[in-house]
């Protein structure tokens, strides 16, 4: 079929515009990221048949000829079209509606359409999979093909357009499509004509989709159907390619420590802002997305000294309308604030100078990205080099650049006003560049590269979520440190917001600072303990605190915190250690140790009652993993711990469940997310240890009675008669023997014996009579 577009392209005036520059095509499968693209500029991938499954091939459709009364019935053909034959050649892909092609436009050139409601499209598309696939191919291509995503379009002034590009993508996963051959049919929704239905068999072929069906109807042979035959009898072949290419792409868990990198970078080396390095920061940033203003709060805890700020619409939507929403800014235009001398007042009681570096302020307009430097370059340097000569020489003051979209033009403002500070600062070492993604670090560091050959990467914080480097940044003020606190990628932290909290009602969540800011009775938890009560959080907390010997470590505790990281490497999304001990011997004790120690490089968490039903704790648990961390794969691993499941096959079934959840939330890598740490009695301790599998016997080591025995010591100093009322630690302490006579262990043992001999002279007594 041809283009529809031609059916109305005659009577549209020809539509031509001067090209920008290349840009990056918006990340596949993702819908909340901060990428936006600017009219004019041109997708530096190229139209393409199935590269290696994996990679997505990409198809454009100016769809800006279609007429209002077949935009519809247009949007669903081509969707489905692309669609069926990228499943079919189990290829992902990305088909866009609002990038132009060849000859009338540069290939791959943004347009943008008007998108007056997003919903329409949305069902249209779910109509048309069920109208167009078969019956029992419609479930698999409803997961396979996405649902529309609506990319922003600035004008080249950074001014919203109002206009959108259309994206729809698909992911023919070897798991949901198998072997199937998807064929689809012409049958519109609302016409059933009592003709043949035509059926398609569509395929990607270098730079289209083809028709196999349509194509052998013209081959003279004695098979017609040749060409689709040998497709057919490939589909396995295939099927095992994309298995392999889908295994060869899953990621593991990546180390990086750029959390710790933040907070050294950000308070100077002293790790708290209230003893921060920095006197003054001066934050240079672009145009944001309204998701990214829930994660804006570290700003009114640095409490910036200047803003350079290069978004017009900054007042109206942007930072600045978020900003001054909690804090009093004073607001210029560059050529004002060259006027105006830097005083050198206290940061705390200086309103924040707010500069509108490309418009937007006293009705001055914004510039096109190739007009910038000329209109408004020389002012935006001068208060640049006014900022080094009288304030940063001077103040310890930190440079941070936000980067809040991406800056994908070597003449972008942001990359002539870091040359301007690199130059005066003679280097980096006041800069940090904290960028929203991976992939807008990767255009920021090679537009520098290409300016001056300077290296950023040192500089720049890339790999955390906007998220994590908010409460990153506010967990470093004694402000904040009693917000519950949770363990995030590279060192980073996130709070953990008491609803959710709440939420995972099946989950006794350790926070990385539990316990901190709150006061419990000390002696009281001590002495609950030490009488044989199960041990709390507060138990390893006092014995952190000065004047604390440790917590007693079993000689199994070493093995355990060093095996359980190791265990990320296991090619599983969910994996299990048991711990299987004697009665009475510290299993669940040794278990919740290892939990506080790794709590601040696992999520960590206890299973509260083993008769949750499973698909809930595993729904749970799986939203423990993605909390404020959804564009991270893989995730920081949770560590949940279960205790006193009588049969391991309960616990083989909850790992199981969990996968199952993994999977629906489309969660997959070549390392383990989850683990289980299943702390199990057994009455039989003496088993060889293999490799998912700890045995902790009734039986204390040499080190370990030291370690019981300088412990006693340490009690009987807070803690009078401790040997008569503390049964449960001396039953350790003695080897899991009974404490001596005058201990409570002993009265009972005594108090049961004449119990036994009451009882027997009852049953005697009546034959005596």
């Amino acid at each position: 079929m041809k283009d529809r577009d031609e059916t109305v392209k005659r009577n549209v005036p020809r539509f031509r515009k001067q090209p920008g520059g290349p840009c990056k095509p918006y990340p596949f499968l993702r819908y909340q990221d901060t990428h936006r693209y600017k009219e004019g500029d041109f997708l530096d991938i190229l139209e393409s048949g199935a590269v290696d499954l994996i990679e997505p091939c990409h198809e454009y459709k100016a769809f800006i000829h279609t007429a209002n009364a077949t935009k519809m019935s247009k949007f669903s053909f081509e969707v489905v079209r692309f669609a069926a034959a990228c499943m079919n050649c189990r290829t992902n892909g990305t088909i866009h509606l609002g990038i132009g092609d060849r000859p009338e436009f540069t290939h791959g050139e943004v347009l943008g359409v008007n998108v007056e409601d997003r919903e329409v499209f949305r069902t249209e598309l779910k109509s048309a999979i069920d109208t167009c696939f078969e019956g029992k191919n419609r479930a698999a291509a409803h997961i396979c093909i996405k649902p529309p995503r609506f990319v922003e379009v600035l004008n080249r002034n950074m001014t919203l357009s109002d206009k959108y590009v259309i994206e729809v993508d698909i992911e023919p996963r070897s798991t949901i499509c198998e072997e199937t051959i998807y064929h689809t049919f012409n049958v519109k929704k609302t016409v059933w004509s009592k003709r043949k239905v035509q059926q398609q068999c569509y395929v990607r072929d270098r730079v289209g989709c083809r028709n196999l069906l349509k194509q052998t109807k013209l081959i003279t042979c004695a098979n017609p159907m040749l060409e689709y035959e040998r497709f057919v009898a490939l589909m396995a072949k295939l099927v095992q390619l994309r298995q392999q290419a889908e295994e060869e792409c899953l990621s593991s868990i990546k180390v990086h420590t750029q959390g710790s990198q933040l907070i050294q970078t950000i308070t100077g080396g002293s790790k708290s802002l209230d003893e921060s390095s920095f006197d003054h920061y001066v934050i240079v940033t672009n145009k944001s997305h309204p998701p990214q203003l829930e994660s804006m709060g570290f700003l009114m805890e640095l409490n910036p000294f200047v803003v350079l700020d290069f978004d017009p619409e900054s007042s109206k939507h942007g930072l600045q309308h978020y900003f001054t929403q909690h804090r009093t800014v004073n607001s210029l235009l560059p050529q004002e604030y060259k006027e105006s001398p830097v005083e050198d007042e206290s940061r705390s009681t200086q309103p924040t100078s707010w500069i509108f570096c490309n418009g937007g302020f006293e009705n001055e307009l914004p510039s096109d990205i190739d007009r910038w430097s000329k209109e408004k370059g020389d002012s935006v340097e001068a208060v640049a080099r006014l900022l080094c000569q009288d304030v940063l020489p001077k103040k310890r003051v930190l440079l941070v650049f936000l980067l809040l979209s991406t800056v994908s033009n070597e003449i972008d403002p942001l990359v002539e006003t870091f040359m301007t500070f690199f130059q005066e600062l003679k280097g980096t070492d006041q800069i940090l560049c904290i960028c929203d993604c991976k992939n807008g670090f990767t255009s920021w560091r090679d537009k520098i590269n290409v300016q001056r050959r300077i290296d950023v990467t040192g500089r720049c914080v890339y790999e955390l979520s906007l998220a994590e480097v908010n409460d990153t940044i506010l967990s470093l003020s004694s402000k904040h440190q009693t917000k519950h606190v949770l363990s995030s990628v590279g060192g980073s932290k996130v709070f953990l917001d008491k609803n959710f909290e709440n939420s995972l009602d099946t989950l006794d969540v350790l926070c990385v600072n539990q316990c901190v800011g709150e006061n419990e009775d000390k002696l009281a938890i001590e002495e609950d303990f030490y009488k044989g009560e199960e041990v709390s959080w507060w138990n390893f907390y006092y014995s952190e605190q000065p004047g604390s010997t440790p917590f007693i470590k079993r000689d199994k505790l070493n093995f355990m915190v060093e095996h359980i990281p190791d265990m990320c490497s296991w090619r599983r999304a969910c994996v299990l250690l048991n711990l299987m001990h004697a009665p009475r011997c510290g299993g669940t004790t040794l278990a919740k140790h290892a939990l506080w120690i790794l709590r601040d490089k696992f999520r960590c968490a206890v299973l509260k009652d083993r008769d949750f039903e499973f698909p809930e704790v595993a729904e749970q648990v799986v939203n423990l993993l993605t909390y404020k961390n959804e564009k991270h794969l893989p995730q920081v691993p949770v560590l949940l711990m279960v205790d006193q499941f009588g049969d391991k096959e309960e616990v083989l079934d909850l790992q199981k469940m969990i996968e199952k959840e993994c999977m629906k939330k489309n969660i997959q890598s070549r390392s383990a997310q989850v683990i289980i740490l299943n702390c199990m009695r057994s009455e039989s301790a003496d088993e060889i240890e293999i490799n998912d599998t700890i045995f902790l016997k009734d039986n204390l080591s040499d080190n370990e009675k030291k370690l019981f025995a300088d412990k006693l010591v340490e009690i009987e100093e807070t803690h009078k008669n401790a040997q008569q009322i503390f049964d449960g630690f001396m039953f350790m302490k003695n080897n899991f023997t009974s404490v001596q006579a005058g201990g409570s262990s002993y009265k009972t043992m005594i108090l049961v014996g004449i119990l036994v001999i009451v009882i027997n002279l009852i049953l005697i007594l009546p034959t005596w009579f």
